[in-house]
């Protein structure tokens, strides 16, 4: 995001980018702010947003063109605790009302939801795949975090 233009200037700069034409560019600008509760921050500079708004401003640039897959490399790193669960809260809904599919990786094991498909690598090896539950339960564990720490031998996330 360029710090010195407004929300609805960054998204138009990403729009045209993708190759939208101004009107729908700006019907879909409404639509992602609206979904991000942003939308009132629209003529606002970026600069004067949290880091968390400005996450989900970057998120709302990313869903203009309508992808059917968001990959997503920690983004919820360097934002405030509320923030954070805006961000997973967000997103998850956008999997369920859109059926948007979602490579999210992460450190955070509150972000997993219980419904949540989850893979766990450890030094470029996949240690587990699955549903959560089954990866929890093929780990012996009762949590994602005590999984993760008996199939990396106790490394730490």
């Amino acid at each position: 995001l360029d710090l010195d233009l407004t929300v609805a200037d960054n998204l138009r700069y990403h729009a045209a980018l993708h190759g939208m034409k101004p009107a729908e560019a700006k019907g879909r600008i409404e639509l992602e702010l609206k979904r991000a509760e942003l939308f009132e921050r629209l003529n606002d500079r970026v600069r004067s947003l949290s880091g968390g708004q400005m996450r989900r401003v970057e998120i709302a640039g990313a869903l203009l063109h309508q992808p059917r897959l968001l990959l997503l490399d920690e983004p919820t790193v360097g934002v405030d605790i509320a923030s954070r669960q805006t961000i997973v809260e967000h997103v998850h809904r956008l999997c369920k009302e859109d059926g948007l599919g979602v490579l999210w990786a992460t450190h955070l094991d509150d972000e997993v939801h219980a419904d949540d498909r989850l893979v766990i690598l450890h030094k470029g090896k996949i240690m587990a795949h699955g549903s959560m539950s089954a990866v929890v339960e093929s780990a012996g564990a009762r949590t994602v975090k005590e999984a993760y720490g008996k199939l990396t031998g106790g490394a730490k996330p």
